[in-house]
C-alpha cells in the first residue's frame, strides 16, 4: 500500500493549522478495504455494515426486553395477590366480634373477600378465585377443617381458630401477540382468630 500525501486543514479556537496526511484518508479507502475514518475527512465504502448487524440484532433484543416486562407484570401480580390475601385473612381473623360493618358479622368470609379485593385494584376482581379454609377445634379436642369459598353465612368463629385463605390468579404471557403460555399465581395466608 503506497501512501500520498496531501494537505488537511482543521481549526482549533480559530486558528487555522495545516498538516499533511496520508491521501488514503483524505479521499476513501484502498480498494476492498474496510477501515473507518475519522471526522468528516472521508465516507467509507462499507457504512451500512453496523445498520445491518442492527437489523439482525434488535428484533432479539426486543423479544428478551418484552419478555422481561412481561415477566415485571407477572411478578408485580404476584407481589399484589399476596398482599390482598394477608389483608383478607386479618380482616376475617380480627372480624370475631365485630358489628360494623355488618357483613364481617354475618359473613365473615365475604368480608375477607371483599377486603382482600379492595387490597388488589390492579387485580380483575373476577379473575381471582378464593378457598377458604376454617379450622377449629371440637368438644372432644380434635381439629376439624371446614372448606369455603367466598361466603360462610352464619359462621361463628372462636378465638384461637385458624383461617387460611388461599388466592389463585391467572397471569398470561403475551410477548409480540405469542402467547408462549399462562402462569397461575397462587399465594396463601393463615391467621390465627382473635
Amino acid at each position: 500500500m503506497k501512501l500520498r500525501w496531501g494537505a488537511a486543514h482543521f481549526r482549533i479556537s480559530g486558528r487555522i493549522f495545516r498538516r499533511n496526511l496520508p491521501t488514503h484518508r483524505l479521499h476513501g479507502h484502498e480498494k476492498g478495504s474496510c477501515v473507518g475514518c475519522a471526522g468528516r475527512l472521508c465516507i467509507g465504502r462499507c457504512e451500512g455494515g453496523s445498520l445491518v448487524e442492527f437489523a439482525l440484532v434488535l428484533p432479539l433484543m426486543m423479544m428478551l426486553m418484552l419478555g422481561m416486562f412481561s415477566f415485571g407484570v407477572a411478578l408485580n401480580n404476584y407481589m399484589v395477590l399476596t398482599n390482598s390475601v394477608g389483608a383478607g385473612a386479618r380482616a376475617m381473623a380480627l372480624s370475631r366480634g365485630q358489628t360494623i360493618p355488618a357483613i364481617a358479622a354475618s359473613d365473615p368470609c365475604a368480608y375477607a373477600v371483599q377486603v382482600a379485593n379492595t387490597a388488589s385494584p390492579s387485580l380483575n376482581p373476577k379473575s381471582v378465585t378464593y378457598a377458604i379454609v376454617w379450622t377449629t377445634t371440637n368438644s372432644s379436642g380434635t381439629l376439624v377443617s371446614t372448606n369455603y369459598t367466598s361466603s360462610c353465612q352464619g359462621l361463628s368463629l372462636n378465638s384461637g381458630d385458624t383461617v387460611q385463605i388461599t388466592a389463585s390468579y391467572p397471569a398470561p404471557i403475551t410477548i409480540y401477540g405469542w402467547k408462549p403460555g399462562s402462569l397461575n399465581l397462587q399465594s396463601r395466608t393463615a391467621e390465627l382468630v382473635q
